[in-house]
């Protein structure tokens, strides 16, 4: 007959079905693009507060124009800096989700035998390239906490090193403290 290969089921009860599918087809359309948006919005850097009020300068007084023997590195986001430099971390274990990355250092110039503000000027301007090159390094599988605390070690080594080849003849050094916030975790170094 007329009907062959049709379900039997009214064209109401059809439509009313269809507009469900539709409100369901809607709703996980809407979790999707949540879903991407979550994944590729930055995650948020590291609130940090801090107050520095270094005077100690070398040769005596605040007021003379000599450099100062206590420097300092304040980076909020190295995953910023990071991409400026054309720099790519590891994506797995802790860096995962896009983490937050800070860098804070202090580096103490007259904590050496010899006080001066040179090797805490260039372990200043550079330690925090020499971070990122090492963490640079790690492959997916070795974003660990081991061998991020590896990569702050070679780190120091290699501006150390750095240092000495561009100043053989130096007397000064300076001694460093240095957190390196990741996500929830922090990595102290001193």
């Amino acid at each position: 007959g007329g009907n062959d290969g049709m379900s039997g089921t009214p064209m109401w009860q059809i439509k009313r079905k269809m507009v469900e599918y539709e409100k369901q087809r809607e709703n996980l359309v809407q979790e999707l693009i949540q879903e991407h948006e979550d994944r590729t919005k930055p995650a948020d850097a590291p609130n940090v507060l801090v107050d520095t009020a270094s005077s100690i300068m070398f040769g005596g007084s605040a007021a003379s124009k000599a450099k100062p023997l206590v420097r300092h590195v304040l980076v909020k986001d190295l995953n910023k800096v990071a991409q400026l430099k054309n720099f790519e971390f590891p994506k797995t274990d802790l860096f995962q989700n896009k983490a937050p990355l800070g860098l804070y250092a202090i580096f103490d110039g007259q904590s050496s035998s010899t006080p001066g503000p040179a090797a805490a000027e260039y372990c200043a301007r550079n330690f925090h390239t020499k971070v990122m090159e090492n963490l640079k390094m790690l492959r997916q599988t070795t974003a660990t906490a081991a061998y991020l605390k590896a990569a702050l070690i070679k780190s120091f080594h290699e501006l150390d090193a750095d240092y000495l080849a561009t100043k053989p003849q130096v007397e000064d050094g300076c001694g460093a403290a240095v957190a390196l916030l990741l996500g929830n975790h922090i990595f102290i170094a001193t």
